[in-house]
């Protein structure tokens, strides 16, 4: 799957294209051209690399990928998710506040939307706790129940990041996709560790797309 940053759609690639595109971000077109290669050795691999070269320039065209010098990139490992279960109720104000202030971002292009996101993490004073973390999630949770607009998973997420940086701290605002079949998520990590506001067996699936 792949995001766009600034329309916030979600592409499903095929397993080809899929492969394709890893080896490309890792390896380069050689690279990507030989893998595809190795998996179906009866396709010549002039046609693999014509097919490679249109997928590139349909992304590109789509504003999926840029081209640009490759740098190496890491993703921080995550524990096992905590349940906020329960938590006092000294966020309640800032959570509804939040969660208004997330039905506004949110009418914005996606792009401003992560714009304000990245800038409330940059500003927030310290990281929250994981305890602190739960304690919002659960409020937020809490607080969604009785609020009049939609409150799913982008939502919640959102207006935890905002309950921290209302409070002076900071969460890690994480958006991610599991495949068979294709779903999509977001949630908030204190500590490297994902915060959830319920239990959620399937959570294990999911891989990041984005971390801000």
């Amino acid at each position: 799957m792949l995001l766009n940053l600034r329309s916030g759609r979600w592409y499903a690639l095929n397993t080809t294209a899929a492969l394709l595109c890893r080896e490309l971000r890792t390896g380069g077109l050689e690279t990507a051209v030989q893998a595809v290669k190795d998996r179906h050795p009866s396709v010549g691999e002039g046609r693999i690399r014509r097919d490679a070269e249109e997928m590139v320039q349909r992304l590109a065209d789509r504003n999926l990928v840029v081209f640009e010098t490759p740098e190496a990139s890491t993703v921080p490992g995550t524990g096992p998710p905590i349940v906020a279960g329960t938590g006092s109720g000294r966020y309640r104000l800032r959570a509804r506040l939040a969660l208004v202030l997330v039905t506004l971002l949110l009418c914005l292009p996606f792009r401003w939307t992560l714009r304000a996101a990245a800038a409330l993490r940059v500003r927030g004073r310290t990281a929250a706790t994981t305890e602190e973390a739960a304690a919002m999630v659960h409020m937020i949770d809490r607080v969604a129940k009785h609020f009049p607009g939609r409150v799913a998973c982008l939502e919640q997420s959102l207006a935890a990041v905002l309950t921290a940086w209302l409070s002076r701290r900071r969460l890690t605002w994480v958006m991610g996709v599991a495949e068979d079949p294709y779903r999509f998520h977001a949630w908030v990590e204190s500590e490297g560790v994902p915060v959830l506001p319920a239990e959620e067996p399937g959570f294990s699936g999911y891989r990041r797309v984005l971390t801000l």
